[in-house]
């Protein structure tokens, strides 16, 4: 397969992505988004997560630094920026910031006996609450301060990111042992914030949580299973051929579900009950995200950034030079961390055919080196945690 660099050199600055596929063409329906006031609030942007906010502004032309900021800690996934704060989870805790300034606000870790390394999971942002899973539990925070309001323990880690149910009402935990809980986040006649609704135990650690449907919510598992459960319901249960990496939903029946070393599947839900419409066996693992924009699906993973085609699952194009860092995408342009910088792809890859094309990037910024752990788009701005230096970057 010819690297991307060896085009470049034959093509005067084309940029080439060989892989097999279908015809395609250098158009794309999406359109450059233009609203600044846009949040992040959790994983994936939505409760479908997927990755993608049509309508936001972010920069499509070489950007500028808008800050840098330290971690206390190694980053995980994505940042979270909600309420005018940016959000990283670390190896540390998480870590808060004025999303225009970068002055860093507060830092959380949870009590440990040991002050041992922990993971936290990136948390989802609603209201003036930050939600975040911990080793023994989820706790909701005071965004501005910090400051605890309420927790809910579990019998072990929170495993998953979690995901806020229709309207922000509830909010689906996942942990290590295999238990989902529907979690209030409203006040109600029967219950305050913080009242556990539901558990439901499922086979194994729970990594990925989509809530695709006004109730309920599809859980997948790092043995290789998808569960629908709906008020503490299992509805059905599909086995899926690795364990699962991402997963992204639509309204209505589909599912799409990237597997560790097993591809992309898409599964169709409700009646359906997990029924496999199709599967690419070579698609990308996806680590983390997979993002769903303009018709088509993006995962990356070691081999670089793969575009999917969402009818059926072919592959139309991969760029080996982006890493397999958490992307996000908005408007016209999907955003991804590179080995030592951020890059900016055209959702359409650029101009070519099947595998080949010509000139896909729209900008890229070095950073200094390290690879950045996920991006996200919040304010006009690119948001990117860096794994080198333990560092927040914006960009906009």
């Amino acid at each position: 397969m010819p690297s991307r660099r060896a085009v470049l050199a034959g093509l005067n600055g084309g940029a080439l992505a060989s892989l097999t596929g279908c015809v395609s063409t250098d158009g794309t329906a999406a359109t450059p988004g233009t609203e600044t006031d846009t949040t992040w609030p959790m994983v994936g942007a939505d409760r479908m997560r997927s990755g993608y906010l049509p309508l936001a502004a972010a920069p499509r032309s070489s950007p500028s630094e808008r800050f840098t900021a330290p971690l206390e800690g190694t980053p995980i996934g994505q940042p979270i920026i909600a309420d005018g704060v940016a959000l990283q989870s670390t190896w540390y805790g998480v870590e808060a910031f004025d999303a225009v300034t970068g002055e860093s606000m507060w830092r959380f870790r949870d009590e440990e006996p040991d002050e041992t390394a922990v993971q936290y999971q990136p948390p989802a942002v609603h209201n003036g609450r930050a939600y975040v899973g911990t080793e023994s539990g989820v706790i909701a925070l005071n965004v501005e301060s910090g400051e605890e309001q309420w927790r809910v323990d579990t019998a072990s880690r929170v495993s998953a990111p979690p995901v806020a149910g229709y309207d922000w009402n509830t909010l689906y935990i996942g942990t290590l042992d295999g238990t989902i809980l529907a979690v209030s986040l409203k006040e109600r006649s029967s219950s305050s914030p913080g009242t556990v609704q539901w558990r439901k135990t499922v086979y194994g650690e729970i990594n990925r949580l989509v809530s695709q449907h006004v109730a309920g919510v599809t859980a997948g598992t790092t043995g290789g299973e998808v569960y629908m459960v709906y008020d503490g319901r299992g509805l059905w249960r599909t086995k899926v051929p690795g364990g699962v990496t991402a997963m992204t939903a639509e309204q209505g029946n589909s599912l799409y579900v990237a597997t560790f070393g097993g591809g992309v599947l898409k599964l169709r839900t409700a009646a359906h009950a997990g029924r496999v419409s199709w599967h690419a066996e070579d698609g990308p693992v996806a680590q983390g995200l997979l993002v769903r924009a303009d018709g088509a699906l993006y995962g990356a993973d070691g081999g670089g950034l793969t575009r999917l085609d969402i009818d059926h699952g072919r592959e139309q194009w991969t760029f080996d030079d982006a890493a397999s860092s958490v992307p996000a995408a908005a408007g016209d342009t999907l955003y991804i961390g590179g080995s030592d910088s951020i890059l900016a792809y055209k959702l359409s890859g650029g101009t070519g055919v099947a595998g080949a094309r010509i000139d896909p990037l729209r900008w890229q910024y070095s950073h200094g080196g390290g690879s950045a752990s996920g991006v996200s788009i919040a304010d006009g701005a690119v948001f990117a945690a860096i794994g080198d230096g333990q560092r927040l970057l914006a960009l906009e």
